[in-house]
């Protein structure tokens, strides 16, 4: 493997063009390596947040829970 300073000594030999290459080239893999493991860590959040779900504790009912009663409110004859 090479030495880092061996890979600057090779590209400080290089034509102006050819350093511009390969700057690019080097921001876009790094541009491609953020973008996925900021995707990676999104994923993780919404991975935690899904395992959580209907883990949280509430001192009061939905209209799920007592849905029978809201839908009697509901339907119910009002003369």
């Amino acid at each position: 493997m090479r030495s880092v300073d061996d890979i600057l000594k090779r590209a400080s030999q290089l034509s102006p063009e050819e350093r511009r290459k390969l700057i690019d080239s080097l921001e876009e893999g790094l541009a491609d390596e953020q973008a996925s493991s900021a995707g990676a860590a999104h994923e993780s959040v919404l991975e935690r947040w899904l395992a959580r779900a209907g883990t949280g504790h509430s001192d009061f009912t939905d209209v799920s829970s007592d849905k029978y009663k809201h839908l009697a409110a509901v339907y119910a004859d009002e003369k």
